[in-house]
């Protein structure tokens, strides 16, 4: 029966290895997590390379100092052998217990080496965030509004992914199965390849949550002021699609050129990470050409944000006389990667 366990516990561990790696990727291009990422990574390695950093802090004791957290997370393994898997995929409901029980309430503060590292990141960048993407439109609150939620996936995803990722390498190091290790390592390698391969196909750049967060603030703030400037934006891209005919790709997604003279024009009254939120598509119909610049909506009732403009500069302003095309295009991206709290 132990046995069974044992190999439904490994089973278990690379089904998540195949599947957290790649979400752990794409969260990390929406949020700031890279961080957290780095310093759980460091940890780990300490428990790899543990006798390495023994040897190396007796003769640089100032190393000790450096790597102190790194160190004690081996040291705290090394003497308390990782739990079953099922007790790291449900720790976030174990709540009461983690608190309460002393060995338990260890391992969770543990990962407080991780947590306050990226948190002391994020408080020092909030002064620098604040002036350079939030004035003037948008105000203090809604500049730490951000950082909150910021902080909130960040903490979900020490314990809910990366909590169980690291006891599992940390579990099959300390005991020895290399065999067992290497496979939950090549399964969260090609992982990780097919989400790189998936960000690098795409047509569009990856925006953060915080900067489409911050264009609706923006849009609402300034609605006369972001009008204006999504106007001008459709009439550049216009300019640019006569002699780029080419960049209009066969869904009716506009590419290269046009779109970035959009969102160069965009930049003037947004900041520059929230121009690249914006898409255009162009109907394919020359007799009636209509140009609609949006941005993906969150929820496929909504039309988002747009402006559509026809080649003689004449606006539609009512989503219901939209093409299907362009609604269809902004309700759901062909490369979309938006994800709402």
């Amino acid at each position: 029966m132990r046995r069974v366990l044992d190999e439904v516990d490994f089973g278990s561990r690379l089904v998540f290895f195949a599947v957290v790696p790649f979400v752990v990727l794409l969260l990390a291009a929406l949020f700031p997590v890279g961080m957290t990422i780095a310093n759980l990574g460091v940890c780990v390695l300490a428990v790899v390379f543990a006798d390495v950093l023994r040897h190396a802090s007796r003769r640089w004791p100032a190393l000790e100092h450096v790597l102190g957290g790194a160190m004690g997370f081996e040291q705290y393994y090394r003497l308390h052998p990782p739990k079953p898997f099922a007790y790291y995929i449900l720790f976030p409901l174990l709540f009461p217990y983690w608190l309460a029980v002393d060995h338990a309430r260890r391992e969770f503060l543990l990962y407080k080496v991780v947590n306050v590292a990226t948190f002391v990141f994020v408080l020092l960048g909030a002064g620098y965030q604040y002036f350079a993407y939030y004035r003037p439109e948008l105000g203090v609150l809604a500049c730490l509004r951000i950082m909150g939620y910021t902080l909130l996936v960040e903490l979900l995803l020490v314990m809910v992914m990366l909590m169980p990722l690291a006891t599992s390498i940390v579990r099959y190091r300390l005991a020895g199965q290399r065999r067992r290790l290497v496979a939950l390592l090549a399964v969260g390698g090609l992982s990780t390849s097919i989400a790189l391969g998936t960000l690098v196909a795409r047509r569009d750049p990856v925006v953060s949550w915080a900067a489409r967060e911050r264009l609706i603030m923006r849009t609402q703030a300034n609605k006369t002021g972001a009008r204006r400037s999504q106007h001008a934006a459709a009439k550049a891209a216009w300019g640019a699609i006569a002699a780029h005919r080419d960049d209009v790709d066969t869904d009716g997604k506009v590419l290269g050129e046009p779109i970035d003279k959009a969102r160069v024009a965009l930049a003037k009254f947004y900041k520059e990470d929230e121009a690249q939120a914006f898409d255009a598509w162009l109907t394919r119909s020359k007799k009636s050409e209509l140009l609609v610049l949006y941005v993906e909506a969150r929820n496929k009732r909504s039309p988002g944000i747009f402006v559509a403009v026809d080649r003689a500069g004449h606006e539609v302003r009512d989503p219901r006389k939209l093409p299907k095309g362009a609604l269809d295009a902004m309700k759901l991206a062909a490369d979309g990667l938006v994800l709402d709290l």
